[in-house]
């Protein structure tokens, strides 16, 4: 698994050997990276369900400025700092070992205002659509902001949320990339 465009482009990150963590694939991170293109730079973007950082090491090759970690598993923790010590970009990181409900509600008390948020959930759970309910009743996403849910092609996620509403949808071969943008209601 490398990192496929930015500063940090062709550096191999490391995952788990087994197989409890589902690392978003090369081909799904370009396809999400093309869509986004350069509007990633100089934004804040949250990895929830982090598992190995490589979406959110992946914005920052791209130029973000702050990527922020969520994810409950130590292993998964001690890649993701592995993988940003070894990229070298410590230092534009926060890493939350928390559950996701968790989480967010921390990046809420501590007033965070994200420009992506992106979740990639473990599959068939039900725990996209959770997300999605909890991100928006929280006050954490710009109003120009966006949220990409990453799930399995038979998981039916919630079109409209509150705030959030959802616009795009993309399959890239088991997968859905979800698209839902910010509202006003």
């Amino acid at each position: 698994m490398r990192i496929v465009a930015g500063k940090n482009k062709g550096n191999i990150l490391k995952s788990p050997k087994d197989l409890s963590v589902r690392p978003t694939s090369e081909k799904v991170r370009e396809a999400l990276f093309d869509i986004l293109g350069t509007s990633v730079k100089e934004t804040c973007f949250l990895d929830l369900f982090a598992g190995t950082g490589a979406v959110g090491i992946e914005a920052l090759s791209r130029g973000a400025k702050k990527v922020i970690f969520i994810e409950k598993e130590q292993k998964c923790i001690k890649i993701i700092k592995g993988n940003l010590k070894k990229t070298e970009n410590s230092q534009n990181a926060l890493v939350y070992k928390i559950d996701f409900l968790s989480g967010l509600k921390l990046l809420a008390r501590k007033y965070f205002l994200l420009d992506y948020i992106f979740l990639d959930p473990p599959y068939n759970r039900g725990l996209v659509n959770i997300s999605l309910l909890e991100i928006s009743k929280l006050t954490i996403l710009r109003h120009n902001g966006l949220v990409i849910a990453q799930h399995y092609k038979k998981e039916k996620v919630m079109e409209n949320l509150n705030n959030l509403s959802l616009y795009d949808q993309r399959r890239y071969g088991e997968c859905y990339l979800s698209f839902y943008d910010y509202v006003n209601i």
